[in-house]
């Protein structure tokens, strides 16, 4: 790829500082916005120097030292693969070195006692962090001791590559800031004693990346100013090149993480913290946490100015109407929302209701098949019974019954044959009107043997 997509020189910003200086009147200084891709920068066979007469190594170790000062909670190692990170560009505020030299210069004849402006002590909170980098952004140079060393290994050749160049870069800064200490004394400032480490005054990196729709969506992952530079605008002028579709290219939102302490300023310079609004974004969510996830949406012009038509709008009136807008559309949504979520519990209610009604249904399915099962078994009982019952009767007519008397006369042989079938009729009469009630089975009879010779 061609240099100029990987360092991109924008025009010069001036600034005035917030701080008056003896003769009331506020100190003007100009930076040079570079955006730069470290990523591809050092993979190359033979990158140019970012800055002339600065190691790129050197610059890459001092934005690290800003975001690891100014946002301790993130940590050196995290701070170095967001910004080392394919994809991911920085866009650098850098004043001149000149600009900076004659700064220091009178800040040695005016305060000889310290050589920087003095703090505030109102805000004390990010640049009093004690870390590795501290000494690297220190507002007061009165310790020249390093930092103690990080004693945590990573196993990422890129960090350990950069992690073996840190402390080449502290004792740069070391063996600038006792130079600039003996220049109190000779009251002269040699240009050796400025390092990259007084010049980068902001930065801030991010990514452009996209979303499962496929829109583009540019992240800002890190913004830092330096704290006696803070209430100059810089961070709000890092937010408006980020909003500019040349410097960053052409994107459909703006999405940040911002600390509880930064809302109200990202608020202020155009992003949303609705929470409808942001949760289209929900698959960055997780990227960062403890943080409020913000969004801006630039305008279909794409930021671009274009002719004026002679029309004036009144804007008052048109963010009364988004207002309004958005009050009755959360209205809306949370109308909807209940109606859904009363839906819902229906639902749930009536399938409970089913699910009851089945554990019913089943029970009586299975004690009816229960009831039938045991009739069945009753009625072969009894039907067994009344087999058994019968035999018995047969069999105690067949020993009753006397041997018939073998006649030669044919009319008594007939006449005792006869008899013999009207006796076993009766018997199979009297078998077949037995009487059953519950388990007793009763048959009429007499307890009297019959005669075989009796009419019957």
């Amino acid at each position: 790829m061609a240099n100029e997509s990987i360092i991109t020189c924008l025009p010069l910003a001036t600034f005035k500082e917030k701080q008056k200086d003896r003769d009331g009147g506020q100190r003007v200084f100009t930076v040079s916005p570079i955006r730069v891709d470290f990523y591809r920068l050092f993979r190359m066979i033979t990158p140019p120097l970012l800055i002339p007469e600065v190691q790129n190594t050197d610059v890459l170790c001092t934005v690290v030292a800003l975001y690891d000062v100014c946002l301790p909670e993130v940590g050196p190692e995290d701070v170095h693969s967001t910004v080392y990170s394919p994809g991911a560009s920085t866009i650098l505020l850098v004043r001149d070195e000149k600009e900076v030299l004659e700064e220091y210069r009178q800040r040695t004849l005016s305060h000889r006692e310290n050589e920087t402006i003095p703090q505030q002590p109102a805000d004390t909170r990010d640049e009093e962090h004690q870390g590795r980098f501290s000494l690297a952004f220190s507002d007061t140079e009165g310790s020249l001791e390093e930092g103690e060393e990080s004693g945590e290994d990573s196993d990422r050749e890129d960090w350990e590559r950069f992690n073996g160049g840190v402390n080449e870069f502290l004792l740069k800064v070391i063996d600038r800031r006792v130079q600039r200490r003996k220049a109190q004394e000779n009251r002269e400032i040699l240009p050796s004693a400025i390092g990259i480490e007084s010049r980068i005054v902001a930065a801030a990196t991010y990514e452009l990346k996209r979303l499962k729709s496929g829109e583009k969506v540019l992240q800002l992952a890190l913004l830092s100013t330096r704290k006696r530079y803070r209430g100059c605008g810089m961070g709000r002028y890092l937010l408006e090149l980020l909003k500019d579709h040349s410097v960053c290219g052409s994107y459909d939102a703006l999405l940040v993480h911002a600390d509880r302490d930064a809302v109200e300023f990202f608020a202020r310079c155009g992003f949303s913290d609705d929470i409808i609004l942001n949760s289209k974004f929900s698959q960055f969510e997780d990227d960062w946490t403890n943080t409020q996830m913000m969004c801006y949406l630039p305008a279909f012009s794409s930021g671009k100015d274009g002719p004026s038509s002679g029309l004036s709008l009144n804007l008052s009136e048109l963010e009364l109407e988004m207002e309004l807008w958005r009050v009755k559309s959360l209205a809306a949504y949370q109308a909807q929302a209940v109606c859904m979520t009363r839906l819902a519990q229906e639902v749930a209610t009536l399938r409970k209701q089913l699910v009851s009604q089945r554990e019913q249904i089943d029970t009586l399915s299975t004690e009816l098949e229960r009831e039938r099962e045991d009739r069945h078994q009753l009625e072969r009982k009894f039907l067994d019974y009344r087999l058994e019952k019968t035999r018995q009767i047969l069999q105690m007519s067949n020993i009753s019954l006397a041997p018939l008397s073998i006649s030669s006369d044919e009319d008594s042989v007939e006449s005792s044959l006869t008899k013999a079938g009207g006796q076993r009729e009766v018997i199979e009469a009297v078998g077949t009107q037995g009487t059953c009630t519950g388990e007793m089975y009763s048959v009429p009879c007499s307890s009297t043997p019959l005669d075989p010779g009796s009419n019957v």
